[in-house]
């Protein structure tokens, strides 16, 4: 009898060491970011200093083109042997001057009969920009297509910028409602779909702050609702971290709406949340720090979104 006892007591404790086993497995592998770099340049100098600051749990962003394999491979070296990530910047609703020639090669290679004409919605002055309409085929294979060579780079992930072009789209008074809804869909989708393509990747949304709930508005007085990013709840290609940046430069019902969402986000602990403030705005330094860090997000500061490319961001 007391064998049999003992033999149930083993068989007992062997079926809880083989489930709890691989959760711990899980749980080691578990990349928690702690803080956040951004540099878009290429000045050999800055790029050392950007090395020796990478600290553990960081992420690093960085713009790739610019860049010697050289460059790229010592970045990524520093970064792993800290056990941070590096991931690669890709504008996914602008089109920037410095892809452009490429964009233009791949229509005259794989769709000659579309101009880019036919896929532009309108200039950004400020970067000397296109906004894109994610919706249209011919873009988003490019942008898959992008996704696909960047992996072939010692990279981590990838930092989704220009996510915010979904404003555009949901305001949009040239188009009908149900136009709206196939573009904001889109973007949806095109974020979920970059995931999928390596989800062990690391993705970090910029902005598109009117995606992240469980539904969207589409519309003006009147309009359609759409299924959202729910960052609350655990879903395999929803992106890892989500950057508010501008944070805390504007007040009013939308955005401390947007804040309290984030906060419970960033509790949830599915997606991680990051802030990223500038001197140039009304935004005081000590206050967005403090309250950055009361909100459990990962900070950082910079002098200006257009100077990203010139110095690097602080996180303190």
């Amino acid at each position: 009898m007391k064998l049999r006892t003992l033999q149930l007591l083993l068989f007992v404790l062997c079926l809880i060491t083989s489930t709890i086993q691989p959760l711990s497995a899980m749980e080691q592998k578990r990349f928690i970011p702690a803080g956040f770099q951004l540099y878009y340049g290429s000045d050999p100098q800055v790029l050392d200093q950007l090395q020796q600051r990478i600290q553990p749990g960081q992420v690093i962003v960085i713009e790739l083109r610019g860049l010697s394999p050289a460059q790229i491979q010592k970045l990524a070296d520093q970064a792993h042997q800290e056990k941070a990530k590096l991931i690669a910047y890709l504008s996914v609703g602008e089109l920037g001057q410095i892809e452009y020639q490429n964009f233009q090669q791949y229509l005259q290679q794989h769709a000659p009969q579309i101009s880019l004409a036919d896929l532009t919605l309108s200039k950004n002055e400020t970067f000397q920009s296109w906004q894109m309409d994610v919706s249209q085929p011919a873009w988003r294979d490019f942008l898959i297509q992008r996704v696909k060579q960047i992996y072939q780079q010692p990279v981590d992930g990838l930092f989704l910028d220009t996510v915010d072009t979904v404003d555009f789209y949901i305001t949009n008074q040239a188009w009908k409602i149900p136009r709206r809804v196939q573009s904001v869909k889109a973007m949806v989708a095109l974020i979920r779909e970059i995931k999928a393509v390596s989800p062990e990747k690391f993705i970090l949304q910029n902005r598109g702050l009117n995606l992240i709930g469980n539904s969207v508005f589409v519309g003006d007085a009147t309009g359609d609702f759409v299924p959202g990013l729910n960052l609350q709840q655990a879903h395999p290609h929803n992106p890892d971290g989500l950057l508010w940046e501008s944070a805390y430069m504007h007040a009013g019902d939308w955005i401390e709406s947007k804040e309290r969402e984030m906060i419970q986000i960033q509790k949830q602990g599915f997606t991680s949340v990051f802030t990223l403030g500038y001197t140039d705005t009304n935004a005081e330094r000590n206050q967005f720090f403090q309250k950055s860090r009361a909100a459990g997000f990962i900070p950082a500061w910079g002098s200006s979104t257009t100077r990203l490319h010139l110095e690097l961001t602080e996180s303190e």
